[in-house]
């Protein structure tokens, strides 16, 4: 936990400039806007010892750690032994078909997938997909009507034929 310890009591590196500004970086999670030390997004050693078994064990409260497990899957016997478990798991690196999510979510702090301009960005980007998958609905469902009334049309004029 020396990282740790060197996080929470000495200050940061200051910037180029020196003028005693923290290195920090905005990042989005779950809508809320939090600064996180630059050091702890970019390097993975201080990362996995911030983030890991000995933190949720020692420095968590039972309150904390209850709150968190709720995000956890339920499983219908030994719902607790299985989700320790998977706790331990989770902290030690196994992976859990795709990787590990420690892992993963590293990588994406490191890459900047929630800096604030990103988050924003990738909205836009879904919300311009949707409209095109919207669009594109309306098209076929026009063309698809359009198919209908003209086979309608043709049925219509051939009984006609038929009954004259």
């Amino acid at each position: 936990m020396d990282s740790l310890d060197h996080m929470l009591t000495d200050p940061l590196e200051l910037g180029m400039e020196g003028n005693g500004t923290r290195i920090m970086e905005d990042c989005m999670l779950g809508g809320t806007r939090v600064s996180l030390p630059e050091d702890l997004l970019e390097d993975p050693e201080i990362f996995f010892e911030v983030v890991s078994l000995s933190t949720w064990q020692e420095v968590l409260t039972d309150a904390q750690q209850e709150h968190l497990k709720k995000f956890l899957p339920r499983f219908p016997e030994n719902n607790r032994e299985h989700q320790n478990k998977l706790i331990s798991a989770l902290f030690s690196g196994e992976n859990f078909r795709f990787g590990n999510p420690l892992h993963i979510a590293q990588k994406l702090f490191r890459d900047g997938h929630f800096n604030p301009e990103v988050v924003k960005y990738r909205q836009l980007c879904f919300k311009s997909q949707y409209k095109r998958y919207l669009s594109s609905q309306q098209q076929y469902f026009y063309r698809l009507l359009k198919q209908i009334l003209a086979s309608r049309n043709v049925s219509v004029c051939r009984v006609q034929s038929c009954i004259l």
